[in-house]
């Protein structure tokens, strides 16, 4: 994902919001088990976050994220990420002018908010021009102060977007992606003259949270959010869906990880975050109905775009020294990492890149260049590189850094990750104080952005068709003074060079193409600034083993049947509540 779906500063686990909002409903009508959708959401948490913020604005790892992009909101366009195919949903259409700086959308006729009111062009223009208000303390507000002139309602069903610069992705990357951020658009007649930095949204008497999804938020407290399906549904009148969703109630109920193996086991959830494929495996014989995107392993899992990293914070001493981060990755044995950390489920990668369809055009043409520059583990090499930068071993034979204190790193992790001990143990071997520390989600994403971690194991995201997805995280703009935060989660090292800047720009300005040599000359020379500089360690792609209960529910996505990508924290998951039949 792209700088367009940065995240604004200070916003990274939310902000606060009116507390006055009444949030519950009492006396839920009872519904079977068998025509319930259970769900852990994405996130780790033990209970629910703010059940009085359902604001899509304010906190991205909240509630939007882990259940209402596929309850209450919808989206203008899904993609399918395993084909790169576009799904418009309440748009038709949209186009982009050939200088870049224009894209005009066409609403598809007959969207309704569930309230009954038109969904039009207006509704659009407002959100543009809320975000543009109050950024950046509201999620995506910076990046579409960044990008965004002016959102203007031509009539009904058309919005003209200027832009402040050539985009040749910003529609696609913004109005269709949704990953983390994504554009949710306002009810213009709910939000108007709200403060809308602090709007709870939730009133379950007014049918707050308002979306034109075919869902409603009947409870919201912090064991669960309950969400049930309303009669009507614009998608049904206007042909685009053929049936209600076959689930009558959505349930969000959070759970920390070291549970989630004996709630899909039991079938107390039907979704939620992948298993470990450890785990999954186990939990599957105990419970035969798991079933994930691939019908065997070791690699059971999907792609999700993203890889994982070991990532250095390139602010704080020693890895603002480059040869301090090489010589790290040159202790750092990749092919361990997968076998030792993931069973042999997820394959080793020395870029950030991921292997969609759409990025293996260009990691053909780059993945000599790639090999070459990271080489193989070598002990000796990182020895000759840290003495080199004026380290020294102690009598311990541990490293000790040039003033002769010791080096200590602390790897941040989350709860579950199988990469921190395996890479501690490995600089461990090569000498270097490692310990990895397991956090909560919500301080470990603190430290991430508030750039108080040393190292970190953390996903690189954003390689779905195009290099420079993933590269323009390295671009200085998004490395604040040190004590701030970063603007953009995915772009978490902090590293600077106006070399590698200059060549982002001028890719950004571009329309990307694995066969335009010029645009492969660009990619090929900033690829070889990030690999050279070495702002964090590429480790191995993310193949989520994505855990589906067919207890209750079948239609879910696969390899035989890749209708759309199956991650429950992206906006295409619509899609699948929408194709899920009961089993009973």
């Amino acid at each position: 994902m792209s700088s367009h779906l940065a995240l604004a500063a200070g916003i990274m686990l939310g902000v606060a919001v009116s507390a006055s909002v009444p949030a519950v409903a009492q006396d839920l009508k009872q519904v079977a088990r068998n025509r319930t959708l259970v769900t852990q959401g994405w996130d780790f948490y033990n209970q629910v976050q703010a059940p009085g913020n359902l604001s899509p604005y304010n906190g991205v790892l909240l509630n939007q994220r882990q259940v209402l992009h596929y309850t209450v909101t919808e989206s203008l366009f899904y993609t399918n990420h395993v084909t790169n195919e576009l799904v418009p949903w309440q748009a038709q259409s949209y186009t982009v002018s050939p200088d870049f700086r224009e894209v005009t959308i066409v609403l598809r006729d007959g969207v309704r908010w569930a309230d009954g009111k038109p969904f039009t062009a207006a509704d659009v223009a407002f959100t543009f021009d809320t975000l543009k208000a109050n950024a950046p303390e509201m999620a995506l507000s910076g990046a579409i102060r960044e990008w965004v002139e002016s959102a203007t309602a031509v009539d009904a069903r058309t919005v003209r977007i200027k832009l402040n610069k050539p985009g040749p992705r910003w529609a696609q990357d913004t109005l269709a992606t949704g990953q983390v951020t994504r554009f949710v658009v306002l009810p213009k007649h709910v939000w108007e003259g709200k403060d809308a930095k602090t709007f709870g949204n939730v009133d379950v008497a007014q049918g707050w949270p308002l979306g034109t999804g075919p869902y409603r938020v009947v409870r919201s407290d912090a064991n669960s959010i309950v969400f049930d399906r309303l009669d009507k549904w614009w998608a049904l009148d206007a042909g685009l869906a053929k049936a209600l969703p076959a689930p009558e109630r959505i349930i969000y109920r959070p759970a920390a990880a070291d549970a989630m193996a004996q709630l899909f086991t039991s079938g107390e959830i039907d979704m939620g975050r992948a298993l470990h494929v450890g785990a999954f495996e186990a939990a599957r014989q105990r419970n035969p109905n798991l079933v994930s995107w691939n019908t065997r392993g070791p690699v059971w899992g999907v792609s999700a775009g993203c890889t994982h990293r070991v990532v250095f914070n390139n602010q704080s001493a020693p890895f603002d020294k480059a040869e301090v981060r090489r010589a790290v990755a040159a202790a750092i044995n990749r092919e361990q990492i997968a076998d030792l950390a993931w069973e042999g489920s997820a394959p080793v990668v020395y870029a950030p890149f991921a292997s969609y369809d759409g990025m293996k055009a260009y990691t053909r043409q780059l993945d000599a260049q790639i090999r070459e520059a990271v080489g193989k583990p070598d002990a000796a090499r990182a020895q000759a590189m840290l003495t080199a930068a004026g380290f020294t071993r102690g009598p311990d034979q541990r490293w000790r850094m040039p003033d002769g204190q010791p080096w200590q790193v602390t790897i941040n992790t989350q709860q579950g990750d199988p990469i921190g001990p395996v890479v501690a143990r490995q600089m461990q071997a090569a000498g270097i104080d490692t310990v990895f520390k397991p956090m909560a989600d919500a301080q470990y994403f603190d430290a991430l952005a508030g750039g108080t971690y040393n190292a970190a194991v953390f996903v690189h995201c954003g390689s779905l068709y195009d290099p420079w997805q993933t590269l323009e995280h390295f671009h200085s703009k998004y490395a604040p003074a040190a004590g701030t935060r970063a603007p953009n989660l995915r772009a978490i090292t902090r590293y600077r060079n106006p070399e590698l800047d200059a060549l982002l720009d001028r890719m950004e300005a571009r329309r990307p193409s694995p066969t335009d040599a010029d645009y492969m000359a660009l990619v090929r020379e900033a690829t070889a600034i990030v690999m050279r500089d070495m702002p964090q360690v590429s480790v191995t792609e993310e193949m989520h083993t994505l855990t589906m209960n067919t207890t209750y529910w079948t239609g879910w996505p696969s390899a035989a049947d890749p209708y759309v990508a199956p991650f429950p924290a992206w906006d295409g998951f619509a899609l699948v509540v929408h194709r899920l039949k009961p089993r009973q």
